[in-house]
């Protein structure tokens, strides 16, 4: 088993070379949900899915969630191996131009071949920041350990031949994967869902059937829920009045706002920030909804 890093969301170990070899299994039960990231410094891997694939030394592979695979460490072999959570994925990918790339790359099974160079230079020194970021328990930080596997994932795209890599995407999935990005830079502009329609190219019915289809809501629930989503963990964490909130989500009229989130919510934003800090309530990242809910 990967050492268990922060609580259940990310996992992290070195394998250094030893006289055994040892076998880590991912797509099922405690690891359903994580993907995984394997740098190969020395000797070699064996990634056993459909069929047999050989990891060779100075190499990078990646598999997805809910991608069931042995991994095959032989004796003598050197190994990094890093999993998170996809409830993480938009932490990790991020909201800007890159962040299609990566989600791409991190949703099929990749192998990237580097140089030994390569793998000193560029990934050991960002695997080492990981490393003393997590040894420090009491003060790590999840925001760092995210941006160093961002930063990771950057270096595995920009060796990888993407573009050449056959996509598994169903036209739906791809359809929503472009909306989500633009609801992810646009949400707190409040555009209307013909804006969204008209970036895509397409009509009104066919992206309300497209995520009706896949989600079971509406392409405005579904910006809603962004919206709501930002709402929910501001009133938490900021120290901010509620019209600076409502400011910074595009509301100029602070009860627009204060109607907006008693609607979704049942009650209003002060009544939601009061309940939060009466009760103490601390906001357990486990269980914080995030956009990655989406495809």
């Amino acid at each position: 088993m990967l050492t268990n890093i922060i609580g259940s969301m990310v996992r992290f170990e070195s394998i250094q070379p030893g006289l055994q070899s040892r076998v880590f299994s991912t797509g099922k039960d405690n690891f359903s949900d994580f993907n995984l990231i394997g740098i190969v410094q020395r000797g070699d891997v064996t990634v056993l899915m459909e069929e047999m694939h050989q990891v060779t030394e100075s190499s990078v592979f990646c598999i997805p969630h809910k991608k069931q695979a042995k991994v095959l460490v032989p004796a003598g072999s050197q190994v990094w191996l890093l999993g998170y959570r996809n409830e993480l994925i938009s932490l990790v990918t991020g909201t800007d131009l890159d962040s299609a790339k990566l989600e791409t790359l991190m949703r099929q099974f990749t192998i990237t071949s580097s140089t030994k160079n390569g793998i000193d230079e560029e990934f050991l020194p960002l695997l080492g920041l990981l490393r003393a970021e997590i040894s420090i328990s009491n003060k790590r930080s999840r925001t760092v350990i995210c941006s160093i596997i961002r930063i990771l994932l950057i270096c595995i795209y920009r060796l990888s031949d993407i573009e050449s890599i056959r996509l598994t995407h169903s036209p739906d999935e791809l359809v929503l994967q472009q909306f989500r990005q633009l609801v992810e830079v646009e949400y707190r502009n409040r555009r209307a869902v013909s804006y969204y329609c008209q970036e895509l190219n397409m009509t009104y019915d066919r992206l309300h059937a497209i995520c009706q289809r896949n989600l079971k809501k509406t392409p405005l629930q579904l910006i809603n829920n962004r919206v709501l989503i930002e709402a929910t963990t501001r009133l938490k964490k900021s120290a901010g009045s509620i019209q600076v909130i409502a400011n910074d989500l595009g509301y100029s009229d602070g009860s627009q706002f204060s109607h907006f989130f008693k609607k979704e919510t049942g009650m209003s934003p002060s009544q939601f920030k009061r309940n939060h800090t009466e009760k103490g309530l601390k906001d357990h990242d486990e269980n914080t909804p995030d956009f990655s809910d989406w495809p």
